[in-house]
């Protein structure tokens, strides 16, 4: 039997320091956001990446494989012509991310493919990349 759990909310706030710049607080962190030191086109990767990471040695431990690491290369590409209001035709986000993993401990290699599988099925990151996700925006005066 499946036992149901409940859905969670996860909040982050931001505010601008200047128009290029703002500091996100979490739940229990705080960092900076910039165009030129830590953009955000870099933090979906990261954050795809840190997903499998912990999805990954989750699935390990439940299979019974031994993984020592995980190393990740992700890789996306994207045409910033939208963002900077130049053509309209092409999409605003990445037309393609690339992942690259390597695992290292005593796995069979027949159960790679097999773990890979269920890190991907699992990754709340990956799926929302991979699908569309309703996002609502709002705005209001201060």
């Amino acid at each position: 039997m499946v036992i149901a759990m409940p859905n969670i909310k996860v909040r982050v706030s931001g505010e601008s320091v200047s128009p290029t710049r703002m500091i996100v607080k979490g739940k229990s962190f705080e960092y900076i956001v910039d165009k030129d030191e830590s953009s955000p086109l870099e933090y979906i990767l990261a954050a795809l990446a840190g997903c499998i990471n912990i999805v990954g040695f989750m699935v390990a431990k439940e299979m019974g494989l031994n993984i020592e690491k995980i190393h990740i290369k992700v890789t996306g590409r994207i045409n910033t012509d939208r963002l900077m209001g130049k053509n309209v035709e092409d999409r605003a986000g990445y037309k393609e991310i690339e992942v690259k993993v390597k695992v290292k401990g005593d796995i069979p290699e027949e159960k790679l493919s097999e773990w890979l599988e269920k890190v991907e099925e699992r990754c709340p990151i990956g799926e929302n990349i991979m699908n569309a996700t309703p996002v609502n925006v709002s705005v209001e005066k201060d």
